[in-house]
């Protein structure tokens, strides 16, 4: 019975450790942690930590990040924190103030939600001006830094993080006919003003986003896409008044 008892405390204090170290890989998703720094934090020992990092490698719960030494969330916990149910519950909290927004615009609003280094649509309102920009349908996902959600949660991060996530993908960027100098222009200004804006001649629109914390390590955040014959300075400014005073509320 005693032996029954140490195994089972054991087993609880391994499991405590595994989440332990979890969500700090989960708080340093974006730039990575190494070993070294995640013994440091949580004063598990080396081995013990190493050991728990291997099983979750091993089972896809976190992952080396290229080359380096340094780990991330694997997709496993991607998948887990995408989950339908999760997911729906989200939308519904924002339903309402995206029916608002659509109604006050008159354009097409969108949830966003991080993942990685991108961002997910989660949930999209159509207003009664439609835009090339519907093909961002529910569950497509766009690099960080190439919509106007995406330059909003990198304006978020700091100049070593932003510089990470823009480096890993600079192909794809380039792919994009994207200027890793013109993202990192409209970070700045994003981080001046408190929202982003962005323009695509190739879908007709113009797209306003802030970004907001749902908890220490993980964004969302709201956009508007309005077709560009719309899109005047002044109410592209009120348009993101709106979204400023929506963000304000829920932070």
């Amino acid at each position: 019975m005693g032996e029954k008892k140490t195994a089972a405390i054991t087993g609880t204090q391994s499991a405590a450790k595994v989440l332990q170290l979890l969500r700090m890989v989960g708080a340093h998703h974006a730039s990575g942690i190494r070993l070294s720094e995640l013994v440091e934090l949580s004063d598990i020992d080396k081995s013990t930590a190493h050991r728990l990092l291997q099983c979750m490698l091993e089972e896809g719960f976190v992952e080396k990040i290229g080359t380096s030494k340094a780990y991330r969330l694997g997709m496993e916990t991607l998948q887990w924190g995408f989950s339908s149910a999760g997911m729906e519950a989200l939308s519904e909290r924002f339903r309402p103030t995206l029916l608002r927004l659509a109604r006050i615009t008159d354009d097409a609003v969108f949830l966003m939600v991080r993942s990685g280094d991108y961002v997910v649509c989660l949930s999209r309102v159509e207003g009664g001006h439609p835009t090339k920009a519907y093909v961002v349908e529910v569950g497509v996902r766009r690099l960080l830094g190439a919509s106007a959600c995406g330059i909003s949660m990198l304006a978020q991060m700091d100049d070593a993080e932003v510089h990470s996530v823009l480096s890993r993908h600079e192909a794809e960027y380039s792919r994009n006919h994207q200027s890793i100098t013109t993202i990192k222009k409209a970070v700045l200004q994003a981080r001046a003003v408190g929202y982003s804006e962005v323009s695509d001649v190739l879908i007709d629109s113009n797209g306003v986003g802030c970004a907001f914390p749902m908890t220490q390590s993980w964004w969302a955040g709201l956009s508007v896409a309005v077709s560009q014959h719309r899109s005047s300075p002044e109410r592209l400014r009120h348009i993101a008044d709106l979204l400023l005073n929506e963000v304000a509320q829920v932070s």
